[in-house]
């Protein structure tokens, strides 16, 4: 039987991981990798494989019948993979932002060529988090979707839990053991998790929304305060991708929230990855595992790869593995619209009735306060309060703390963090 031919765009880490699982199987022939740099040294045997600067030459071969995209990002990605879908390519990728962006046109463009788009890798690396929403449990309504789909904040997190460090060291630590980026801009300030989950959001109920418009919320504001003081209130912070429909609307977002110290998303350390689903026949299921790293990506991809491999032997060959068609009823919600329990820290003067003005204002807008602490005073005079809401609206706390900013006694508000349920 003849092999099938490959083309593999970038020859970084995943890149390099893909090439060594595909040596040893008979059925593939990586014939083209496409690369920024053709005089690097690779760590794997390109001996047998050409080796271009422009994809476009690898694309255009008639004998590549699979485009594997493992570079990142959109520029010049989204016109090649559009190109190489118009050549009668099959595409695996891992770019969670070109699916997250331009998923529907591609998916269409996919189906009018009768070729199949999979991108397995593109969210939670080696967890088998799309084909698992795509195919096992299709039986299924979903009500929510939520997960820790960046391992880099995840990471993050747990060492300022665990050895006390500020954001700034566990950073650092981060990026010397190569979870995190020389620019990290897009883990820490969420863009990462809000293009997963918007991918995991088209799964699951059937719409692709601008991710740029979904709610978003970094870690860079958390101290080593709250995490201590999240925890004696019973919870950890935890960076959280969060889908869920409302009537016709999704709530789509993507921000780091207290999560009970009881539940197994509270559990998930270092630079794991996990997704929690609801689903109306199964019941609640959470995947946990590694979703970055050279083999456990590159695992994904390959598999994307013996996936499209089987199919094409079929005689009556279809693009089986497409998203569903899009639901055009369902709009991205305002997070304004939801509701949610607040952790709250802020910087005020130690005056007396300080507490009191705090009570005023959230009582004013309807927000009940359920705990509240204060972290001894400065030398400045000032001290630091923190309090933990009942659950209340969005826009009903968003009022309360404009008018606390705009208490004379109030320094600044550090940080407002949602609470998981």
């Amino acid at each position: 039987m003849a092999k099938i031919n490959i083309g593999i765009i970038g020859l970084g880490t995943v890149g390099t991981g893909v090439v060594k699982l595909l040596a040893p199987d008979p059925q593939f022939k990586v014939k083209w990798v496409a690369v920024r740099d053709t005089t690097k040294e690779r760590d794997v045997d390109l001996s047998n494989i050409r080796v271009t600067n422009n994809p476009f030459d690898m694309v255009n071969d008639p004998e590549v019948e699979i485009v594997v995209e493992v570079a990142g990002g959109t520029d010049p990605f989204y016109e090649l993979t559009k190109h190489a879908i118009e050549q009668g390519k099959h595409i695996v990728t891992a770019n969670k932002e070109l699916i997250s962006k331009h998923g529907t046109e591609i998916f269409e463009l996919a189906k009018k060529h009768n070729v199949t788009v999979m991108f397995e890798a593109a969210v939670g690396g080696g967890i088998p988090l799309i084909s698992t929403l795509q195919r096992g449990l299709q039986a299924n309504t979903f009500s929510s979707i939520a997960g820790i789909l960046n391992g880099t904040t995840n990471f993050i997190l747990t060492q300022m839990e665990e050895k006390g460090q500020s954001f700034q060291d566990a950073l650092a630590d981060a990026q010397a053991l190569g979870y995190a980026e020389a620019d990290p801009t897009n883990d820490v300030k969420g863009f990462d998790v809000a293009y997963k989950i918007n991918i995991l959001s088209s799964l699951a109920f059937g719409r692709f929304v601008d991710p740029l418009a979904v709610y978003r919320q970094g870690i860079t504001g958390i101290t080593d305060t709250d995490i201590k003081t999240a925890k004696e209130f019973g919870f950890r912070i935890k960076m959280i991708g969060l889908a869920r429909r409302n009537g016709n609307q999704l709530d789509i977002r993507a921000h780091p929230m207290l999560v009970p110290l009881h539940h197994l998303l509270a559990s998930v350390e270092g630079a794991n990855n996990a997704i929690f689903i609801s689903g109306s026949a199964v019941g609640d299921v959470m995947l946990v595992g590694q979703g970055a790293g050279q083999m456990p990506t590159a695992s994904a991809v390959v598999g994307d790869i013996i996936n499209i491999a089987s199919a094409l032997k079929l005689p009556d060959f279809a693009p089986y593995f497409q998203p569903a068609v899009a639901s055009q009823n369902l709009q991205l919600g305002s997070i304004e619209d939801s509701e949610a329990a607040f952790y709250i820290r802020l910087e005020t003067q130690d005056t007396p009735g300080v507490i009191g003005n705090l009570g005023h204002a959230l009582g004013a807008h309807s927000v009940s306060l359920h705990s509240l602490v204060q972290r001894g005073i400065k030398e400045d005079g000032s001290a630091t309060i923190i309090f933990l809401t009942h659950k209340a609206s969005e826009r009903s706390v968003s009022r309360a703390l404009k008018e606390i900013e705009a208490q004379a006694t109030t320094r600044q508000i550090g940080i407002a963090l949602r609470v998981f349920e």
